[in-house]
C-alpha cells in the first residue's frame, strides 16, 4: 500500500472533522446574529389589562413536554384575587420564559439530580401583590448552585454571561422588558441556596 493511500483515509477524516466544526461555528455565530437583532429591534409594549396569574400558568404549560418525564419540580404559587396589570402579553411570556430557561440550565436541565441535600431540583413562580406600594411582584425562584455576588451587578449587562457561551443578551432583553413596562427586575440569592429573580409591575 503506498502512502497515498495510507494518507487518503486520515485526510478524508481531518476534512469531515473540520467541516463539522466550521458548521457548528456557522450556527453559532447564526444563533449570536439572531439574538444581537432581536436586542436592537425590540418593539415598544403593546400595552393592555391583562391577569399575571394566568400568563404565568399558560406559559408554564409550554414545558409540559419537555419536563414530563423530568425530576424537575415547577411549582406554581400564585395569589389569589391579584388586580390587572398594564402588560405586554407576549412579552411577558418571554421574560417568564428566559428566567424558567435560566433556571433550568442553572439546575443542570430536565435530567438533573438531586440538589446536594437531596431535594428534587425545583423551579417556584410566584406571584404576590402589594397594595400599599401598588404592584404585584412575580419571583422565579431555583435552588440550584446560586450567582457569585460578583456576577449579580453585570447579569442584565448586554453581551455578559456567566455561561461561556452565547451573547448574554437574554437578561439584557429581559430588564429592558421589565423597564419599558415601568417595572423593576432584581437578583438575589433564595434560602437556603440557589437564585431568585424579582420582578415588580405596576398594578391598573
Amino acid at each position: 500500500m503506498t502512502d497515498a493511500e495510507l494518507r487518503a483515509p486520515n485526510a478524508r477524516a481531518l476534512v469531515d472533522e473540520y467541516t463539522g466544526a466550521i458548521i457548528t461555528e456557522v450556527d453559532a455565530l447564526k444563533s449570536l446574529v439572531d439574538e444581537f437583532a432581536q436586542f436592537a429591534r425590540l418593539r415598544g409594549p403593546k400595552m393592555a389589562p391583562a391577569d399575571l396569574n394566568a400568563i404565568v400558568a399558560d406559559t408554564v404549560r409550554l414545558y409540559s413536554g419537555v419536563l414530563q418525564a423530568s425530576p424537575v419540580v415547577v411549582e406554581q404559587r400564585l395569589a389569589e384575587d391579584v388586580p390587572l396589570v398594564r402588560v405586554d402579553v407576549e412579552q411577558i411570556r418571554q421574560v417568564i420564559i428566559n428566567l424558567v430557561d435560566n433556571a433550568l440550565e442553572a439546575l443542570g436541565g430536565p435530567a438533573a439530580g438531586p440538589r446536594p441535600g437531596g431535594a428534587p431540583p425545583t423551579i417556584i413562580l410566584a406571584t404576590e401583590r402589594d397594595d400599599a406600594r401598588q404592584i404585584l411582584r412575580l419571583t422565579v425562584v431555583d435552588n440550584g448552585p446560586g450567582v457569585p455576588a460578583a456576577d449579580r451587578d453585570k447579569l442584565f449587562m448586554p453581551y455578559y454571561s456567566t455561561k461561556g457561551r452565547g451573547s448574554g443578551l437574554g437578561l439584557a432583553i429581559v430588564r429592558r422588558i421589565i423597564n419599558e413596562h415601568g417595572g423593576l427586575i432584581e437578583v438575589g440569592d433564595a434560602v437556603p441556596t440557589g437564585t431568585v429573580f424579582t420582578i415588580d409591575l405596576p398594578v391598573e
